[in-house]
């Protein structure tokens, strides 16, 4: 039986996932008291919940379909598209423990503390502009993603039904998340992110069986033998770095990129401090986001699998449709529920963190110390609800304009916003990194990449490690020829990012007294880099060694 098209049990499945994404933001309202709740939830969450929290806020749609898509075109290169920060997975352990001491509610209050008012006010606009663009294009490529996999009930111009679908699914979608994100904060968004992240665990892995094995398929031995085939050159499609965006000089700058553009994401605060010590904010940061590149082989095998297939049926490939016709291929009416619902959970998982992530930046960045100083906890708390409103309105008017390569724009300004990181990294390493610095590093890093990217339209290589290297020199230069921080604000700072949580008494002492010449590892120059501690080092071997077994992973199951 179907109703407007679509098969009744799909419409069960999404009733009851929303309905259960609405009560939990509910609950979570009674826990959220001010800002600190609203923002972190007090601080109180334990391991399972921040590994959730960190692999929903990083992982969408696009990664699923856009790693299928890659596949469908190119091979098992197409993997890189969400494997492109892999390698940069064991910083998250070294990073974590630094932005929890901080002892912020905000990123835009890291920039206050170190550099000043005028940094914040410029990061508070480029991080709520970018993630506003970025949340638009991702709520327009989960309606696409969703569109496509619901079929010719939707897409169907004949019927007419294309507009008001694409409308009901943006606004339903976004409107949930809005709505419980509005209620509890982040305690909503990662209780949701919890239910929401075992949806995607089981959308990388539902259809896997049912693709090796679908009809002249084989298996991987016989998708390797189909694929083989394929290209230019013998064996083109089971390669793993190709020789466009994604070899193997692209993913090593990628690699050491990684942690410097996470470093400026407003949600890493939530993602590594939200946890009750250092430890739920380690396990959880690098857990997450290592639980995503095991998922991502899930979608690269769906996309290799269905590439076979395809190729052997000698059928026509559309690549951006390839993701909703395996799901309408592969699985019952009511698994393609769970699977719709799946995609929408990856959308809302990162929606709602972007959500109050950024209205945190603009109301405890912007309204408190430029609009109303004396600001009460609950005057911040309400601000930040309605910016967190104004937020999703905004993302939703871009959404719903039409425009073409949506989605490498938004990837686009998500670089360059991670551009800003780089001030972000200095100012933890460097003690002489001032404001100056960190407003030229910025500049000369956004130029340079818009430059290499639209002008000269260089390859991968060039667009991430031309902007790196520059906007590190521009860093270094501008802070040398202005006038050096005040080194009171500076101890004060270096004394917070390494005094342990816990060990608060500290923070009263002299900084050589709270972290000893024994400790530190690098002090030439102004650096300031500590000895890494057991935990630190053994999390980070440990880390690399799982992020090269999933490459092993992949060899094996390319045959290489």
């Amino acid at each position: 039986m179907t109703f407007l098209g679509l098969e009744f049990i799909i419409w069960i499945v999404l009733a009851i996932y929303f309905a259960a994404m609405l009560l939990l933001g509910w609950w979570s309202k009674r826990s959220i008291k001010n800002q600190e709740g609203y923002l972190l939830g007090n601080r109180r969450f334990g391991v399972s919940m921040m590994v959730m929290h960190a692999f929903g806020a990083g992982t969408n749609p696009t990664d699923t379909a856009g790693t299928i898509s890659e596949t469908m075109a190119g091979g098992a290169s197409g993997i890189w598209v969400s494997w492109m920060w892999m390698f940069g997975t064991p910083f998250y352990w070294l990073i974590a423990p630094i932005i929890r001491r901080m002892r912020c509610l905000t990123v835009g209050d890291y920039f206050n503390d170190r550099f000043g008012k005028t940094a914040t006010a410029v990061y508070a606009l480029v991080a709520t502009v970018g993630m506003t663009v970025f949340l638009g294009g991702l709520l327009l490529a989960t309606t696409r993603t969703v569109q496509g996999m619901m079929g010719k009930a939707v897409l169907d111009p004949a019927a007419g039904a294309t507009d008001w679908w694409f409308y009901g699914i943006l606004f339903a979608t976004t409107l949930t998340f809005m709505v419980y994100g509005y209620w509890g904060g982040i305690v909503a968004a990662i209780r949701t992110d919890m239910i929401q992240g075992i949806m995607i665990i089981v959308l990388s892995f539902l259809a896997v069986p049912a693709a090796l094995h679908y009809q002249n398929v084989g298996g991987l031995p016989g998708m390797r033998e189909t694929l083989a085939t394929l290209g230019a050159s013998e064996g083109e499609y089971l390669r793993l770095f190709s020789g466009g965006n994604f070899n193997i000089a692209a993913i090593i700058l990628l690699s050491i990129n990684a942690p410097l553009s996470v470093l400026a994401q407003p949600h890493i605060m939530s993602v590594c401090a939200a946890g009750k010590t250092e430890w739920e904010g380690r396990v959880g940061f690098a857990g997450g986001n290592y639980l995503k590149r095991v998922c991502t082989i899930g979608w690269s095998i769906l996309g290799l699998c269905w590439l076979a297939y395809l190729t052997q049926s000698g059928a026509e490939i559309h690549k951006d449709a390839a993701f909703g016709d395996l799901i309408r291929a592969l699985l019952s009416p009511a698994l393609q529920g769970v699977m719709l619902a799946c995609v929408m959970a990856a959308s809302m998982s990162t929606g709602d963190a972007v959500q109050v992530t950024v209205a945190g930046v603009l109301s405890q960045n912007i309204y408190r110390p430029f609009i109303k100083p004396h600001a009460t906890e609950n005057d911040l708390l309400r601000v930040t609800r309605l910016a967190g409103i104004a937020v999703i309105f905004v993302a939703l008017f871009f959404a719903a304009m039409p425009r073409n390569k949506i989605l490498t724009a938004v990837m686009d300004y998500a670089n360059i916003l991670g551009l800003v990181g780089i001030s972000v990294a200095m100012g933890i390493l460097w003690r002489r990194m001032n404001t100056a610095g960190m407003l030229t590093a910025t500049f000369v890093a956004v130029t340079s990449f818009v430059l290499t990217r639209y002008v000269f339209d260089l390859g991968r290589e060039f667009t991430v490690g031309v902007p790196m290297l520059l906007g590190i020199i521009g860093g270094v230069v501008a802070s040398l020829v202005t006038r050096p921080p005040d080194p009171a604000v500076i101890e004060k700072f270096f004394k917070k990012i390494h005094v342990p949580i816990g060990e608060e008494e500290k923070l009263d002492w002299s900084l050589d007294e709270a972290v000893p010449e024994s400790t530190r590892l690098i002090t030439a120059g102004g650096l300031f880099i500590m000895r890494p501690s057991r935990q630190s080092w053994v999390g980070f071997l440990l880390i690399l060694a799982l992020c090269l077994a999933c490459l092993g992973v992949m060899l094996f199951v390319l045959g290489l």
